[in-house]
C-alpha cells in the first residue's frame, strides 16, 4: 500500500481526512478556541491590528499571530466558523514537511528515515489531537522546527546569512505566536552546538556572533508590534505584554502545581501509537550518541524536557514543540531495523487494540443500557466502532514487509481512532460544547436592548464570536452585586451557573442548556428580583 502514493501525497491525504472530520464532527472547543476567535472578532469589529480585545478589555495573555491569521481568513473567505480552525492544521502540515527537510539535513546517506519521519509524526496520537485544535502550541512548534531546520542549513551552507535570517524570523514568528518562551526551544541546541558537531577548526565565534544576531532580528519583529500596541494599549497593557508574559509568568510556573516527574509519567501515553511497534525497541536499543544525528536530536530535546520537568507550571501541550525530536528518534530506530521479516506482523498488535477499541465503542450503547452509567452513552452510533473495526482488520490482515508499510498501516490506524472516538464523544456531547445556541438567543436579546449579565468571576468570552456580538457583557462576580445590577437593568438578563438542573425550577429560567458537567441558564433581572431565595441557590 505505501507503494502506491509518494510520502508526500500519503500526508497530504491524511491530513485532508483527518482535517475535514474534525471540521464536520465538532464545533468550536469551549474555552480556549471560542476565547480566542472571540478575541480576533472584537479586534474585527474595533478595525484595531494591534491591541487584542476581550469583552471590551485588553487581553495581553497572548501575542496577536493567530488572531492575525483568523482575521487574514475572514478577508480571504467572509465571516465563518471554519476558516480559522485550519490554521493550526496548516501549520501541522507544514511542520510535517520540514520535519522531513530536518530529518534530511540529519541523515542525508538515510532516505527511508525521511520518509518514516512526517508518518511517524503525524500517527502520534498527542500530535494528530493538536493539530486539529485552534490554539497557538502548534504555531509555536512549527516556528521551534523552523528554527531547528535552519541550524542544520547553517552548518550545511557554511553559515550563510540567509540562514541567520531565515533563524531571526523563526524566533520573531515564535514570539508573536506564543511569547518568549520560543527561546527556550532553540537557544539551548544552538549554545550546545560544540557537542553535537564535531567539525575540526569550526568557526565557533561567527556561530555564537551568529545566534546573538538571529535573536535580536527575532526580538526587532516581535518589537515591531509590542512598541505600538504597547503605546495604544496604554499602561496597563504595557506593562503585561512587556513584563507578564516572561518574568511575571516564570514566577508563577515555580508554585510547585505538579511534581517534577509528572512529565515523565504520562511520556509514554504522548508515544502512543509507536511503543506498540516491537522492532522500534530493537531500533531504540541500537542507536549510541556516535550518531551525530542522535546526539542534535537529544540536544534538542534534553535540556528543554528538563526545564519543564523543573517548572512545576506543567500542561501537556506545553510538550507539543518537542514531539518532532520524538519523532526523528522513532524514526531513525526504525530505519535502524532492515533484517528480513521484521516487520511483517509488527503492526498486527496495534491493529488489534485499536480493533479492541472499537468493539468496545459497538458495545458501549448497549452496555450503558444494562449498567446506567450515563444517558448520553446511548446516543453514540455503532458507525464509529465499525469503521475502526473495519480498519483495524484491512490494515491487520495487509502485508506489511518493510518498515515504510507497517508504520503507514499503525499511521493510518492511528489517525482513524482519533476520528471514531472523536465521532463518538461528540455524538453524546455535541450540545454540551455547542455555544452557538446559546450565543444566539445572547444576541437576540442585545437586538432587543436587553444588557446581559455574567454571574462569576471570570467571563471567557465563549459566546462573542458564536452570536457574533457586538456589546460586551457585565462580569458581575459578587451576589450583593448582581442585585444591584439587576436593579438598575431590570428589562436585562443574567447568565447563571448552576450544577444541577433540579437547582434551578425552569418556570424562573429564561434559556437553558447543559454545558460539559454544568447547566447554563438565563435569568431576566425581573425574575431574580421577585426572587430573593434564589440567592442561597445561584453560586458564582
Amino acid at each position: 500500500m505505501y507503494r502506491l502514493l509518494s510520502v508526500r501525497l500519503w500526508i497530504v491525504l491524511l491530513w485532508c481526512i483527518v482535517t475535514i472530520a474534525n471540521l464536520y464532527i465538532r464545533p468550536l472547543f469551549p474555552i480556549d478556541e471560542t476565547r480566542y476567535a472571540a478575541v480576533a472578532w472584537e479586534m474585527w469589529l474595533r478595525n484595531d491590528f494591534l491591541v487584542p480585545y476581550l469583552n471590551a478589555e485588553t487581553y495581553s495573555h497572548k501575542p496577536p499571530l493567530l488572531f492575525w491569521l483568523m482575521q487574514l481568513s475572514w478577508w480571504l473567505f467572509g465571516i465563518n466558523d471554519w476558516s480559522l480552525r485550519l490554521i493550526s492544521p496548516l501549520f501541522s502540515l507544514a511542520a510535517l514537511f520540514l520535519s522531513g527537510a530536518v530529518a534530511r539535513s540529519l541523515w542525508p546517506d538515510r532516505e527511508r528515515t525521511e520518509a518514516l519521519t512526517p508518518l511517524i509524526l503525524l500517527g502520534l496520537s498527542f500530535w494528530a489531537i493538536y493539530g486539529t485544535l485552534t490554539m497557538f502550541d502548534m504555531m509555536l512548534a512549527f516556528f521551534a522546527l523552523l528554527g531547528i531546520y535552519s541550524l542544520l542549513k547553517l552548518i550545511d551552507s557554511g553559515l550563510s546569512l540567509k540562514y541567520w535570517l531565515l533563524l531571526g524570523l523563526a524566533i520573531g514568528g515564535g514570539v508573536l505566536s506564543k511569547g518568549p518562551v520560543i527561546l527556550l526551544h532553540i537557544l539551548p541546541v544552538a549554545l550546545l552546538a560544540p557537542w553535537w558537531l564535531k567539525i575540526p577548526g569550526f568557526r565557533w565565534k561567527h556561530w555564537y556572533l551568529g545566534v546573538i544576531a538571529a535573536v535580536l532580528i527575532g526580538a526587532m519583529i516581535a518589537l515591531c508590534w509590542a512598541i505600538p500596541a504597547g503605546i495604544a494599549g496604554g499602561e496597563d497593557y504595557r506593562k503585561a505584554i512587556f513584563l507578564g508574559q516572561t518574568s511575571g509568568r516564570l514566577v508563577e510556573s515555580f508554585a510547585h502545581k505538579l511534581p517534577w516527574w509528572w512529565y515523565l509519567e504520562i511520556l509514554p501515553l504522548l508515544l502512543l501509537p509507536w511503543l506498540l511497534l516491537k522492532p522500534l525497541w530493537s531500533g531504540l536499543r541500537q542507536l549510541t550518541s556516535q550518531d551525530w544525528g542522535v546526539r542534535f536530536c537529544l540536544a534538542w530535546a534534553m535540556p528543554v524536557f528538563t526545564a519543564f520537568c523543573l517548572i512545576s507550571g506543567k500542561r501537556l501541550h506545553y510538550l507539543l514543540p518537542l514531539v518532532p525530536a520524538m519523532a526523528l528518534i522513532l524514526a531513525r530506530a526504525a530505519d535502524q531495523v532492515t533484517e528480513p521479516g521484521r516487520w511483517e506482523r509488527a503492526h498486527r498488535v496495534a491493529m488489534a487494540i485499536f480493533g479492541l477499541l472499537g468493539i468496545l465503542l459497538i458495545l458501549l450503547p448497549r452496555l450503558n443500557e444494562i449498567y446506567h452509567w450515563r444517558a448520553e452513552l446511548s446516543l453514540i452510533s455503532p458507525l464509529w466502532g465499525s469503521l475502526l473495526v473495519v480498519c483495524a482488520i484491512i490494515f491487520g490482515i495487509s502485508n506489511a514487509k518493510t518498515a515504510q508499510d507497517s508504520v503507514l498501516s499503525v499511521c493510518v490506524a492511528s489517525l482513524a481512532t482519533l476520528i471514531t472516538v472523536s465521532g463518538g464523544f461528540f455524538d453524546a456531547q455535541f450540545e454540551r460544547y455547542d455555544t452557538k445556541p446559546a450565543a444566539q438567543t445572547i444576541a437576540a436579546l442585545m437586538d432587543q436592548n436587553s444588557d446581559i449579565a455574567f454571574y462569576g468571576s471570570k467571563y471567557h468570552g465563549q459566546y462573542h464570536f458564536s452570536g457574533r456580538l457586538k456589546q460586551p457583557i457585565t462580569v458581575v462576580p459578587d451576589i450583593t452585586d448582581l442585585y444591584a445590577w439587576a436593579g438598575h437593568h431590570q428589562s436585562g438578563y443574567i447568565i447563571v451557573i448552576y450544577k444541577h438542573s433540579e437547582s434551578l425550577p425552569e418556570s424562573l429560567i429564561s434559556y437553558h442548556y447543559p454545558f460539559k458537567g454544568q447547566n447554563i441558564g438565563l435569568i431576566s433581572c425581573r425574575t431574580l428580583l421577585a426572587n430573593p431565595e434564589l440567592k442561597s441557590i445561584l453560586k458564582p
